[in-house]
């Protein structure tokens, strides 16, 4: 997952690189909501490399499951694998009007999910870049919301930021705990103390975000053969 940064103000240490799989006959429509935010820079070529690896993963079924992660040995040893795969199945970044999880995706949906990783484009405008940002951002702030109430709570936000740091073997708890808390005190400068004790919500997840390069950073190379989703 090209995702660079889960936290301002901590060490840029994020995600470990997964791939994902391969091969049936014929590829599916791809659906109008993920046609136009893929946009034309997707060819029909990088779809049926999507849908290739999409079945690679599900092992040749029309659906994955949780239990199908498994299978990617990147991903074992990533400190959030949990909300990676989480991610994949939360109904928020499904775009489905219900909340929780999803038991199973199907194609439709894991080209929703990677949509979230597609490259910035040279030609967008403004309009698009904003909304391109937004996308991003708003999967990661629901990496963050845990208990899908719209806000991220102090507790919230230090386990994220102390599961990352789990992925350093010479950092003991306490130090990460201390580097969370310093990440918050950096959340409350720019949200305000108040807000961050009561919830930060997205719009305050976007003053936290303000100057740093989101957008090139979370994405997926989708022409890769290898992996597709790769991080920094």
């Amino acid at each position: 997952m090209g995702v660079a940064q889960l936290c301002p103000g901590v060490p840029r240490a994020l995600p470990h690189c997964w791939g994902v799989g391969q091969a049936q006959m014929g590829v599916p429509r791809v659906p109008a909501p993920v046609t136009s935010f893929l946009s034309l820079a997707v060819t029909s070529e990088q779809i049926e490399h999507l849908h290739r690896r999409f079945k690679q993963l599900s092992q040749d079924q029309l659906t994955i499951r949780k239990e199908n992660f498994d299978s990617i040995p990147d991903l074992e040893f990533n400190p959030i694998r949990g909300k990676i795969v989480h991610a994949f199945f939360d109904k928020r970044n499904l775009r489905q009007e219900s909340d929780g999880l999803a038991d199973e995706i199907n194609f439709e949906d894991f080209l929703t999910i990677m949509s979230y990783f597609r490259p910035i484009e040279m030609n967008m405008d403004e309009e698009q870049l904003d909304r391109f940002r937004k996308e991003k951002l708003k999967f990661l702030f629901h990496m963050y919301d845990s208990d899908h109430d719209g806000k991220i709570t102090l507790q919230e936000y230090r386990n994220v930021v102390e599961e990352l740091l789990s992925g350093n073997p010479h950092l003991e708890k306490e130090s990460a705990r201390s580097i969370a808390d310093g990440a918050m005190m950096e959340a409350a400068s720019i949200c305000g103390p108040d807000q961050v004790y009561e919830g930060i919500t997205f719009e305050d997840f976007l003053k936290m975000w303000q100057g740093i390069d989101i957008e090139t950073k979370m994405h997926v190379r989708f022409l890769n053969v290898d992996t597709i989703a790769h991080c920094y």
